[in-house]
């Protein structure tokens, strides 16, 4: 049923629409003429002006911020969102460096921008009230994963080298899968990818996106699926918040496919993509990591094939090469063989004559002959050296001999039984005596003893 919209009057919000309790005032007459959009937008943001005097201050959570020189960012509370900006002049002036989640205190003025047709919060300070509810949550979430280990670098596994099949989780009308497709069609057409639609925010976006892994993953094996890629387009942290849910983080943590997670833009990150196997920071990134570039396989193809051309072009110049020195190595080793056959023939020859009787004999009269000169050499002095030693003999024999003694003066007196007397403790008066000199003897008969004392032989002092 068509309801009729009654025409704003700007009278009825002099002296505080916005604070007037009761009844809403009754409805004016519309005016005589119609008004244009442009002098609506001025009427409201007239109004807003004056109905809003002064600096306000306002609370809420930081979402969707956007520095593009002017700050262009959200303000939310539990069930209410404002849209604020805060110019470059302001935004140099803010001593703190805001993220999306942080609990802000912003102070400016309510106005209606005329030429959009838009209201909106212009901000001309910010200070720091807290961290937001969704960031504490995302925070705590965090550190209770990390402590059971499902941000391990260890657990992840390597991306497949080339996929077959790739299935998607996201949403089938989103601007995503759009991305993926034309990413994948560009880099390698033969690659399938398949889409399995769910809600990527909203109350039920978790539990779908969960029960999406989780059965692709069962099923990986009979459906070919290679790997499997969550990704949404860029949001809000509460529109991207499903992929902060514990029952994503359980079910990405399970996964045994290799598991891809672009979620949002670059600046944006989830729990689903620390847990991840690969992290993107955007759909059409994510398809670039898992799909290879069909132009690259080609340049590859091409370069392992110039290779293989130039190794088998090496390998048959070497094999020429070698085939060509076969026959100068052939001959030059026959020729080494039959000098070193000759050579042996040669000492064999030799050996052989040495061998026969006729060189054996004369070998032998040689050796004879010599031994027999070394033989007579050595006994003729072996007899001159006896005579030089006999001749010696002979002549200190003489010298020492009786004559030699009798000739030099002395005599040998002998007993009756021919004994020579040494003493003459031995003989008596009356005993014969035997004298020889050198020319003769002499007998002589004791008469008398007399015996003297023996010379002294020691040397006399001078």
């Amino acid at each position: 049923m068509h309801v009729a919209r009654r025409s704003f009057n700007p009278d009825d919000a002099l002296g505080g629409l916005f604070n007037q309790p009761g009844d809403p005032p009754a409805e004016p007459a519309p005016s005589e003429e119609p008004i244009t959009p442009s002098a609506l937008n001025t009427r409201i943001k007239d109004l807003l002006e004056r109905g809003l005097r002064g600096p306000i201050e306002l609370v809420g959570e930081l979402s969707n911020l956007r520095k593009q020189g002017h700050w262009y960012f959200a303000l939310k509370d539990a069930t209410s969102v404002v849209s604020a900006v805060m110019w470059r002049s302001d935004a140099g002036k803010v001593r703190l460096d805001p993220r999306d989640g942080d609990e802000v205190v912003i102070t400016g003025r309510v106005s209606h921008w005329v030429p959009g047709g838009r209201t909106q919060f212009y901000a001309t300070a910010m200070r720091k009230q807290g961290v937001g509810t969704l960031e504490e949550q995302f925070q705590a979430l965090c550190l209770e994963l990390r402590e059971l280990g499902y941000f391990e670098v260890d657990r992840k596994q390597p991306l497949p080298a080339f996929p077959r099949r790739i299935a998607v989780v996201t949403s089938a009308t989103g601007a995503a899968i759009e991305d993926v497709r034309r990413t994948a069609a560009t880099r390698l057409p033969s690659v399938e990818l398949l889409v399995v639609d769910v809600r990527v925010q909203g109350e039920e976006a978790a539990a779908q996106v969960a029960e999406a892994i989780q059965r692709l993953d069962r099923a990986a094996t009979p459906l070919g699926i290679d790997a499997i890629l969550v990704t949404r387009g860029g949001g809000s942290r509460e529109d991207l918040w499903a992929f902060n849910e514990r029952v994503v983080a359980d079910a990405a943590f399970r996964c045994r496919t290799p598991l891809v997670a672009a979620i949002g833009h670059e600046v944006d990150t989830s729990v689903i993509e620390l847990i991840a196997d690969h992290r993107s920071s955007t759909p059409t990134q994510a398809a670039m990591h898992l799909i290879p570039d069909r132009s690259e396989l080609v340049a590859q193809v091409d370069y392992q094939q110039d290779r293989l051309r130039s190794a088998l072009r090496r390998r048959a110049e070497i094999a020429a090469e070698r085939m060509a020195r076969v026959p100068r190595e052939l001959q030059r080793a026959m020729q080494v063989r039959l000098q070193r056959a000759r050579t042996i023939v040669a000492e064999l020859d030799g050996a052989l004559k040495q061998q026969r009787p006729s060189a054996r004999l004369a070998t032998v009269r040689t050796r004879l002959a010599a031994l027999e000169t070394r033989l007579q050499e050595t006994m003729h002095h072996r007899i001159a050296t006896a005579r030089t030693r006999l001749e010696s003999d002979r002549l200190r024999l003489t010298a020492v001999g009786p004559h030699s003694v009798l000739a030099r003066g002395f005599t040998c007196t002998m007993d009756e039984s021919g004994q020579v007397v040494r003493s003459v403790s031995g003989l008596a008066p009356g005993s014969m005596l035997t004298t020889v000199f050198e020319d003769g003897r002499v007998r002589s008969r004791v008469d008398s003893l007399e015996s003297t004392p023996p010379l002294d032989d020691s040397p006399v002092d001078e």
